[in-house]
């Protein structure tokens, strides 16, 4: 009886749980800026490309983080394991630095998505970023879905699966 009641109250926390994540999600949901496949981004690796000019097949995660964020260092593992995957993963490093200091972080933390530097957050201002990490889900040159604070690994294998599924 008592594992019916502690089971019975753990599914409604975890129901709980979704629809305020959710919610917030709503609330916290960034803005779209309307040429998003025009603006020109440049990784720290000098590379120039437009979010257009990634595989419009495939989902791409936009990742806005930072290095001073305290979620940001639970959250960008899983990340780097979806790039390691072979997910498309375009991350946004705000007020973080220089590049230098940008790229310092990364190799030390043996991440290896692909990284560009907004020092200023003028990118991140554009998109209207108010919470780190912000994760936007792009299907086919749209945002798809956004999500905000700390994401597991396996919430963004399941997002992904339900973005590439019914996209």
């Amino acid at each position: 009886m008592k594992l019916k009641i502690l089971l019975k109250n753990a599914i409604l926390l975890l129901v709980s749980l979704i629809i305020v994540s959710s919610i917030l999600d709503f609330v916290r949901r960034p803005v779209v800026p309307e040429e998003i496949n025009k603006i020109m981004l440049r990784d720290l690796q000098g590379n120039t490309f437009s979010l257009e000019s990634l595989d419009q097949n495939k989902a791409t995660l936009l990742y806005f983080w930072g290095t001073w964020c305290g979620y940001c260092r639970y959250t960008s593992p899983a990340i780097n394991s979806l790039a390691k995957e072979g997910y498309q993963v375009v991350s946004v490093a705000l007020r973080s630095g220089n590049e230098a200091v940008v790229n310092d972080y990364l190799r030390k933390n043996d991440y290896h998505f692909t990284t560009v530097n907004d020092p200023k957050g003028e990118l991140a201002q554009q998109w209207q970023i108010n919470v780190t990490p912000t994760i936007i889900i792009l299907n086919k040159g749209k945002m798809d879905l956004a999500t905000t604070g700390w994401t597991s690994y396996w919430g963004l294998k399941v997002r992904l699966f339900f973005t590439e599924f019914f996209g």
